[in-house]
């Protein structure tokens, strides 16, 4: 499990390479059969949930793939199928 720091101020923590990384450079990570969790430096809190949606609308904004259709029925039925 590669373990990711959320910091207050959005930055991400990799504490495995001991560096700063990307939404996409966390997307790379997963892609590439990394397990990843992203906690909340200062709560604790678990983020890895947030941080996969958020991944996934950076990729939609920059290279549509889901469509609006795709989009909606994500939404209505809260499954990705």
């Amino acid at each position: 499990m590669r373990i990711i720091r959320r910091y207050s101020n959005r930055k991400l923590y990799d504490t495995k390479e001991s560096h700063y990384v990307t939404l996409a450079q966390v997307a790379a990570m997963i892609r590439a059969g990394d397990e990843i969790q992203v906690i909340h430096r200062d709560t604790g809190n678990d983020l890895t949930t947030a941080t996969m949606a958020l991944i996934i609308a950076e990729e939609e904004r920059a290279a549509p793939k889901l469509g609006a259709a795709g989009l909606h029925k994500i939404v209505r039925t809260g499954r990705i199928v």
